[in-house]
């Protein structure tokens, strides 16, 4: 009788998965993962997204992410590469990219019916930066406190190195106090002087690979202190701040006209 039930319910499970075992054998894993093609541009905009760390990211906020990253590519108006398959993209995220992208096709920015650059960024330190440093070309970008960047894990770091490690890094010798830094109305480091050399902002940062512009050195018993606030260059929509505005409730068009003056969502073609 146990032998009787263990082939009926052996045959049972062959006709319940046996289709999708054949089709996996078969097709492999887009076998089973069934998807419409998309435009070129779209495959172009999902390759985007796979570079960025968008595991913490709601679904509204992945779709800003997608638009901001569609704007950018018509923008620079390459062409878009060519995926035969799409395979080759499998990760742990790429369901949720790939859904974002087809939530949004075709939608992107534009700042007063023109394509501008979108610098965005994961965390600002409290306030995103005017956009003017960059040039007065990018006056569009806006100058906001976002207040909620002070709660996320990413807001707040803290570097230990010893005055030869310092020196190593920046092929010179150096005293901490004597060091300038000069910073704008949002707190980050413009320019690092230290005698007859100087560094801009960034270039410092890159230098010593710390997530913000926006730090503050200070010498210890133990050695040099880097306290760094924020992770990103802190120009255009903090990505943070817009995933706290969008559990508030708030539209993504309303978002982006927060980060960007003139801006508006269309859809193309």
């Amino acid at each position: 009788m146990k032998r009787w039930l263990k082939n009926i319910a052996a045959v049972g499970f062959l006709v319940l998965f046996l289709p999708y075992t054949a089709t996996l054998l078969l097709s492999g894993k887009q076998g089973i993962h069934k998807e419409e093609a998309l435009p070129q541009l779209e495959y172009q905009v999902l390759n985007v997204l796979m570079q960025e760390d968008t595991s913490w990211m709601q679904e509204s906020t992945l779709d800003l992410l997608a638009i901001l990253c569609r704007t950018e590519c018509v923008r620079q108006g390459e062409e878009p590469k060519g995926y035969e398959t799409v395979q080759e993209l499998y990760g742990a995220q790429y369901e949720r990219l790939y859904q974002a992208v087809v939530r949004t096709q075709g939608r992107v920015i534009t700042i007063e019916n023109e394509y501008k650059e979108l610098p965005y960024h994961a965390v600002s330190a409290g306030v995103t930066r005017d956009g003017r440093l960059l040039g007065e070309e990018f006056s569009y970008v806006t100058s906001v406190a976002c207040k909620k960047d002070l709660e996320s894990e990413s807001y707040l770091q803290v570097l230990n190195l010893t005055e030869e490690e310092l020196c190593e890094v920046l092929e010179t010798e150096v005293n901490v106090e004597e060091l300038s830094l000069r910073r704008d109305s949002a707190e980050y480091v413009t320019h690092v002087k230290y005698q007859d050399q100087e560094w801009q902002g960034e270039q410092f940062r890159a230098l010593l690979h710390l997530t913000s512009s926006c730090f503050y050195m200070e010498e210890t018993e133990q050695g040099i202190r880097i306290t760094v606030k924020g992770n990103g260059h802190g120009f255009g929509i903090s990505l943070y701040t817009a995933d706290q505005m969008v559990q508030d409730g708030k539209e993504l068009e309303e978002i982006v006209q927060t980060f960007y003056q003139g801006a508006a969502c269309i859809t193309i073609s």
